[in-house]
């Protein structure tokens, strides 16, 4: 029972680090990166600029691909949308199209702007959790080498148990509402 606290402590430990492995990432196998869909929309926008139709210009913008076909790619529903939108809007109020489409490109570029400095921002956070996820265990390391018992302590000492049972608890707690703060901002 005593040393069981311990491992428990050690394996929350262990799988509260962010490794790579452990770390839930997006599944981006077929989604195309925003760069490569910036640089699709500006092809759109310049061969619609130089007079070529709608289909044929959004041909040329995807390497060949049929427009109707393209919800099966790796742009989203949304983006196809707002395309589709700004297309509709543009032949029903005989608005330019390519000024429309370079207004909705320069939107993205500032949304892509937001999410990369959101991301610095979250980066000091993220290594201050890890910081005070590994700063405990470095403690009883340290203790531990420069000659206190401190895991003789643990298992003989039902003061030394509690406190190790709060801070497993507090340590679940401040790794679930660091993850909250940190999805919240992104």
């Amino acid at each position: 029972m005593k040393n069981v606290l311990l491992i428990i402590f050690l394996l929350i430990f262990i799988f509260s680090l962010p490794f790579p492995l452990f770390m839930n990432k997006p599944n981006r196998k077929s989604e195309v990166t925003p760069k490569e869909y910036l640089e699709s929309l500006d092809i759109l926008i310049e061969e619609i600029e130089n007079g070529i139709p709608l289909l044929e210009a959004w041909s040329v913008a995807r390497n060949g691909e049929n427009f109707l076909e393209v919800s099966e790619e790796g742009i989203s529903n949304l983006d196809f949308r707002t395309i589709v939108k700004i297309t509709k809007l543009s032949a029903n109020s005989g608005i330019a199209l390519a000024p429309l489409l370079r207004s909705y490109r320069n939107e993205l570029l500032a949304k892509k702007d937001l999410k990369s400095l959101i991301e610095i921002e979250v980066a000091s956070t993220k290594a201050t959790t890890t910081l005070l996820a590994v700063l405990p265990v470095l403690l009883l390391i340290l203790a531990q080498s420069t000659g206190l018992d401190v895991i003789n302590t643990l298992r003989h000492s039902m003061i030394a148990q509690i406190s190790l049972t709060f801070s497993i608890t507090l340590q679940l707690l401040g790794r679930f509402w660091a993850r909250r703060i940190i999805n919240a901002i992104q």
